[in-house]
């Protein structure tokens, strides 16, 4: 393939985009989701053009090599892997509607009969409006089926046919003219794309994430698919990733990012993620193959997660601080499957530390292979902690104490997971347990500083519903319960009298616990 890149903005007339797609000039890789529009967005997408309004940009890759699907919208098309092909990579659910809204299926053999009515739209002549008619009574002279308008000859034969309607020539002549006008639309419609030409699978991911019309990411495992989809097992990477994100969802993980699961298969090459090129994972001749790779990685990465979830209080995706830990903890159980409980205590207390130091952003790319490379040696047991330091006698700081509780910051997710850690300790977590919050002072709820927050596990607020009151909570628990919510004897009283006071003295308490916690792991505390 040619490593060379180019990238060329134009425009297409619908129709000759149409045309083309007929011919085989624009093909579907194999990596793409399959058809998923609603009827609401392909009725909103012709009410789009119709008005004159843009649609988006499409994108193309022009390249060879990939395994495609044989189906655009309800109709199969040509396959021709010619020097002239087009791979469509964003803008295929644009593309089906229009190929199967507007080709007369009257005209083309090869379709899938049974989509028909999922790509039949009409548009009404009089009210200059677009539906799907699904009841045969509603059907009438004036609601016509957007191929017929989109079609030369049919146009044609359906002016001749208002000619025998009993209507004013008025009305017939505005109606003709509708016809007419999204006729004339649809045909000197223009939709701008964007090519590439040569480079590899990384560089063309990486456009398409920077330009796309929609704002999505495309990720690497469709790309891969297409690589190396396996006709005599059925395996498709990208299938084989959505059924395994969906067995993570007792551990609210199904939203672990695509290219994560990626960056796990491509450590199992004993190499760091990065240093991994895609290339080398759809190498045919490579042992072991890529299927048996990636469901090897799937155990070790259901451990991490569960490891996650059960040692260190991760109960949802979204508090992970950083997705490298997820690779590098699946790689400890791929290089370790079985540890000792020393061991399980020292891989937490790893997690705590990469956590607080703001360890995965203090590293140059090569520093980070050499954080890889003492990680490795840490879970083999051949080093003491698994943390690589450039400077031995130079301590790590934690950032500075978050203003806010969100799951956008790692400092933010920090102080969660210790607070989760305060409440969840020694305790058996329930499948799919969850984060709740309730307020301390109810008349300022936009107010997320972490003292004017308490979190309770989903599975208690359901347990006692009097207490997802915060008095309630907060007067009737037990003063053990209370003080694992940083919440002491004193500040029950303070709570009655001065709501603003007890969330300054539970600050206090919050950052103090925190310090204690944080300094005897070795990480110097930054108020």
């Amino acid at each position: 393939m040619n490593d060379k890149i180019s990238v060329k903005p134009d425009t297409i007339y619908l129709e000759d985009l149409l045309d083309d797609i007929a011919n085989g000039e624009y093909i579907i890789p194999i990596f793409q989701r399959d058809f998923v529009w609603k009827s609401s967005q392909i009725l909103a997408l012709f009410d789009s053009i119709l008005k004159g309004y843009p649609i988006g940009s499409l994108l193309f890759w022009k390249t060879k090599g990939y395994k495609t699907k044989d189906q655009i919208g309800l109709y199969m098309i040509k396959k021709e892997d010619s020097d002239d092909t087009k791979y469509v990579l964003d803008g295929f659910q644009r593309i089906s509607t229009l190929f199967g809204v507007l080709t007369n299926p009257k005209e083309y053999k090869e379709k899938n009969n049974t989509e028909l009515k999922n790509f039949l739209i009409y548009f009404d002549i009089k009210e200059n409006s677009f539906s799907y008619i699904r009841n045969k009574k509603d059907k009438n002279i004036f609601s016509i089926p957007l191929y017929e308008i989109y079609d030369n000859r049919e146009l044609f034969n359906l002016l001749r046919e208002l000619d025998k309607e009993d209507i004013t020539e008025i009305d017939k002549n505005r109606y003709i003219d509708n016809a007419r006008n999204l006729h004339s639309i649809l045909h000197k419609y223009k939709l701008p794309y964007v090519e590439i030409r040569g480079g590899d699978i990384r560089s063309a991911v990486e456009i398409f994430s920077r330009i796309n019309s929609t704002g999505t990411e495309i990720s690497e495992d469709y790309m891969l698919s297409a690589l190396r989809y396996n006709e005599e097992t059925g395996f498709l990477l990208s299938e084989s990733i959505t059924v395994f994100l969906n067995s993570l969802n007792a551990y609210n993980f199904e939203d672990l990012k695509r290219d994560t699961i990626v960056n796990c298969i491509s450590n199992a090459k004993g190499r760091i993620y990065f240093d991994v090129k895609i290339e080398d994972l759809s190498n045919q001749k490579s042992e072991p193959d890529l299927e048996s790779l990636t469901n090897n990685a799937y155990t070790h990465i259901k451990k991490a997660v569960e490891f996650l979830y059960k040692k260190l209080f991760v109960i949802d995706i979204r508090l992970l601080p950083y997705p490298t830990q997820l690779i590098f903890i699946s790689e400890y159980f791929r290089l370790n499957p079985e540890p000792t409980l020393e061991q399980c205590r020292a891989l937490k207390k790893w997690f705590w530390v990469t956590t607080y130091s703001n360890y995965f952003t203090l590293y140059s790319l090569s520093q980070q292979r050499s954080a890889y490379q003492v990680f490795c040696e840490f879970a083999k047991g051949e080093h003491l902690d698994g943390i690589y330091r450039v400077d031995n006698d130079l301590p790590f700081n934690t950032a500075k104490y978050p203003d806010k509780l969100n799951f956008t910051g790692v400092r933010s997710k920090a102080l969660q997971l210790f607070y989760l850690k305060s409440i969840i300790e020694n305790s058996e977590i329930q499948d799919r347990e969850g984060v709740k919050e309730i307020f301390i002072s109810s008349s300022s709820k936009k107010d997320r500083t972490p003292a004017n927050i308490i979190l309770r596990l989903s599975s208690e607020f359901e347990e006692d519903k009097e207490k997802k009151q915060t008095n309630n909570f907060i007067e009737t628990s037990s003063i053990e319960v209370l003080n694992r919510h940083f919440i002491t004897q004193e500040m029950v009283i303070l709570y009655k009298q001065d709501k603003e006071s007890f969330i300054s003295e539970r600050e206090k308490v919050l950052k103090e616990k925190e310090k204690e916690f944080v300094e005897k792991r070795g990480i110097r505390y930054t108020n």
